[in-house]
């Protein structure tokens, strides 16, 4: 019996901190200015976006502590259920953002995904839900077309 309360209130815990993580959709990209971006936030820090910058769609990942310096290149893993893609992305330390244009299978994934695992080079990875992703990311790329 104590074996089946403490499973209860563990996926209980599970469902509230994915429910937690709603996609949402804004005008506005903390480091591309009047951008349309569907963003999601892990409850850690970190943030995941799609965002239409100059009519191609990005993926941008914040929240991590950078040093100062000039923008680098570097790769940001992103695994989708299971699905890799390594993009050659830039990471703005100024911003604390890693940005990189994202393929259209990426971007499909995305939307019709569960779980996303970002990893930028040389950090931890950061998961999101992607629970109720694909109206937002659909809004992103009607605005980007």
């Amino acid at each position: 019996m104590r074996f089946m309360t403490c499973v209860a209130a563990l996926l209980g815990g599970l469902v509230a901190h994915s429910a937690a993580a709603d996609w949402r959709f804004t005008q506005a990209h903390q480091m591309f200015g009047d951008a349309p971006a569907a963003k999601v936030e892990d409850g850690d820090g970190h943030s995941l976006a799609l965002v239409c910058f100059n009519g191609v769609p990005m993926v941008s990942v914040a929240g991590y502590a950078s040093g100062m310096g000039a923008d680098r290149r570097k790769p940001l893993d992103v695994l989708v259920d299971g699905i890799g893609y390594r993009l050659e992305s830039r990471h703005s330390p100024k911003d604390g953002v890693w940005f990189a244009p994202s393929p259209a299978r990426l971007t499909r994934t995305l939307q019709s995904g569960n779980v996303a695992v970002i990893t930028p080079q040389d950090t931890l990875p950061a998961r999101f839900s992607l629970m109720g992703s694909g109206e937002p990311i659909e809004r992103v790329l009607a605005a980007c077309q």
